[in-house]
């Protein structure tokens, strides 16, 4: 059963981000090379793999438990293959499904927070509960988590310290540096799930339907809070990523600021 449109506050990344303070941020990013010319740009499209058990369910916290579970095994598994591929250094992340709020990466957990990525142990958490299941469309999650793994291949591939040390001097700068690593981890996304939406995606509503609902998060977001890029930008990067099936074309350093506004 397919739940009604909601628009959770999705919380993919938390106390993870080092302010820069130095000279103003240049847009496109430049002479940056963890972040323009990172070795993961050229690794080469994903190979397509099957995942029939990461079509996620809703109908109760263990279903949701259980599908997001088979749809992060087949996130380890996709991606281990393509590092190995690429002769590039890998680690599989860890996941913790959660029931309730709980301490996490030795803090407590934030309220309206529904998942977050631990970089010192290279571990997600994603908070499964009745708001959870009740208030969110199954097609969503695959987005949402999918990107939270973005996160760690960018902390895997060095991007994370390259933007924990990109300088910002003011408010406006630091929102696009945030969009640009949300925008990447968006991008990631789309390359995973082009790879495996043969099986993943059956019977779901279908590719358009979750771009339109993501436009429309977006959309939302953006208007409360300029960390979060247009429904526009969000879309554009996820359907490169799922189309292109390449990590090359995720690079959103080098874009220019209106496709990452």
């Amino acid at each position: 059963m397919l739940k009604p449109l909601a628009l959770p506050a999705v919380a993919l990344i938390a106390a993870l981000l080092l302010p820069g303070t130095a000279d103003a941020l240049t847009s496109p990013i430049q002479s940056v090379p963890a972040l323009t010319d990172n070795s993961l740009y050229r690794s080469g499209k994903i190979k397509s793999s099957e995942c029939p058990d990461g079509a996620l369910s809703i109908e109760s916290a263990p279903a949701a438990k259980r599908t997001i579970t088979a749809l992060w095994r087949c996130l380890n598994t996709s991606w281990s293959a393509h590092f190995k591929h690429a002769k590039l250094p890998f680690t599989p992340a860890k996941l913790v499904v959660l029931t309730e709020p709980a301490p996490f990466c030795g803090k407590e957990w934030k309220q309206g927070f529904l998942s977050t990525y631990c970089a010192g142990t290279k571990t997600a958490a994603v908070l499964v509960n009745d708001e959870y299941y009740l208030r969110t469309r199954e097609i969503y999650h695959f987005t949402y988590i999918t990107a939270l793994y973005g996160a760690h291949l960018q902390h895997t591939t060095g991007i994370a310290r390259g933007f924990g040390a990109l300088p910002y001097k003011n408010k406006a700068e630091n929102f696009e540096r945030e969009r640009r690593w949300m925008l990447q981890g968006s991008c990631l996304s789309g390359v995973f799930l082009g790879s495996v939406w043969k099986t993943a995606g059956e019977g779901s509503e279908g590719w358009p339907a979750l771009l339109d609902l993501v436009k429309s998060n977006g959309d939302y977001r953006s208007k409360k809070d300029r960390y979060f890029a247009k429904g526009k930008n969000i879309v554009y990067w996820l359907d490169r990523g799922f189309k292109s099936g390449d990590p090359g074309s995720c690079n959103t350093w080098k874009a220019s600021s209106a496709r990452v506004a």
